[in-house]
């Protein structure tokens, strides 16, 4: 019988072996323990990632009846956190993915659908680097769709922002980017016994522009767009506004306005995206190659994964 739900933990070898290869999909959620302002638990980021997990494979079941989808246990596990919360070395990150991908190609499985909320730089790099090595290696799917999702709230994606009825500074944009009114709205709707009373009176915080982060990778973006590489001009940028926030002397624990958040907004976020890993999965499944150039990808030599 199609569409089951299985946990790969409860498995035996030899029922793992049973299972239909190309029909298959193994899920997984991985992000890091990370502070979210004070009215969110460390560990929102795996708690909105695996209910967008919930919901996509809701939505696949419908989409493609005939599939099985087999879970791993998520992993509380990235790079590149806010400062007061667990850090790991990206590579970490990779070498997670490439093990998990390394053993299900071992055992003949094609497909590994990882879903995450985080947007550390490193961290996605990490993650995509991981998706062309098992390509490469294995011509083993590993399909990550926040890689371009999170790419599409940064950058204020017209498309997007109709679809959730949105606009910049509220839809997980850079001033939006953590805890804000995306996060808790998304928190709001999956999770609201988890989120703090405290969200109903914490104000709009804003990354302070204009510091050196931003004032000296702008004069890097600058020429980098005067020579036409224009992704790299926006990587740098976005780099300097990131690390405008995360260099402060003491930098606020969120960024975007809690106080504004509800629950109807963040089911049309969490709908969004898992109809974006739901496009991301289908298009694998029809032979498209699973690649996507996250936010930074042009400074990937930063990021110390293979």
């Amino acid at each position: 019988m199609a569409g089951r739900v299985l946990q790969l933990s409860e498995l035996t070898s030899p029922e793992l072996d049973g299972l239909e290869r190309e029909s298959t999909i193994a899920v997984m959620a991985i992000s890091p323990l990370e502070v979210h302002g004070p009215h969110l638990p460390l560990g929102t980021d795996v708690l909105v990632a695996e209910e967008v997990r919930e919901r996509a494979v809701r939505l696949c079941r419908k989409a493609r009846p005939h599939l099985d989808y087999l879970y791993l246990p998520s992993y509380h596990l990235g790079s590149d956190t806010i400062p007061g919360s667990p850090a790991f070395d990206s590579r970490a990150v990779s070498l997670t993915l490439l093990g998990v991908g390394r053993f299900l190609a071992s055992r003949g499985f094609r497909y590994l659908w990882v879903f995450d909320n985080h947007g550390g730089p490193r961290h996605q790099i990490a993650e995509a680097k991981a998706v062309r090595r098992l390509w490469r290696e294995r011509s083993f799917c590993l399909v990550a769709p926040f890689l371009s999702f999170y790419r599409r709230m940064v950058e204020d994606d017209p498309e997007l922002l109709r679809r959730i009825g949105s606009f910049p500074g509220a839809c997980g944009d850079a001033q939006d980017c953590h805890a804000g009114l995306n996060e808790t709205s998304l928190m709001l709707a999956s999770r609201p016994e988890a989120v703090r009373p405290e969200w109903e009176r914490l104000p709009r915080v804003s990354i302070r522009t204009r510091r050196w982060p931003s004032l000296a990778l702008g004069v890097a973006a600058a020429a980098a767009g005067r020579m036409g590489a224009s992704e790299l001009a926006a990587d740098l940028r976005y780099l300097g506004l990131m690390l405008d926030w995360t260099t402060e002397k003491h930098p606020s624990t969120y960024v975007g306005e809690p106080r504004a958040a509800s629950a109807e907004a963040g089911e049309r976020m969490l709908d969004a995206f898992a109809e974006e890993a739901l496009s991301r999965l289908q298009g694998c499944l029809d032979g498209e190659p699973p690649f996507f150039h996250p936010l930074a990808w042009s400074l990937r030599f930063l990021e110390p994964s293979r």
